[in-house]
């Protein structure tokens, strides 16, 4: 069972930084958090920009992400995942 605050997935977004998602609580509210890192100069990384929303949400925001692929796949765009093929 994942637990509150932990790390369910992470990638790299460039050189420099990374992407983390996590569930996390904020003043009662349960949510998602899709957030961009940077490695500081104390090597510790460092929560940038990111999205928080209700965890009531998710399947919506899913739904946007899968529209948003096909979209870029039907304009000839190159998606992570035809990366990965």
């Amino acid at each position: 069972m994942i637990q509150e605050g932990e790390i369910i997935a992470e990638f790299e977004k460039n050189s420099r930084e990374k992407v983390r998602v996590s569930l996390t609580e904020f003043h009662g509210l349960d949510l998602l958090d899709v957030r961009s890192y940077y490695q500081g100069t104390d090597g510790d990384w460092k929560p940038g920009k990111g999205l928080a929303v209700r965890r009531a949400l998710i399947t919506p925001l899913r739904k946007a992400l899968q529209a948003a692929e096909k979209a870029a796949k039907d304009a000839g765009k190159e998606t992570a995942n035809d990366a990965d093929d």
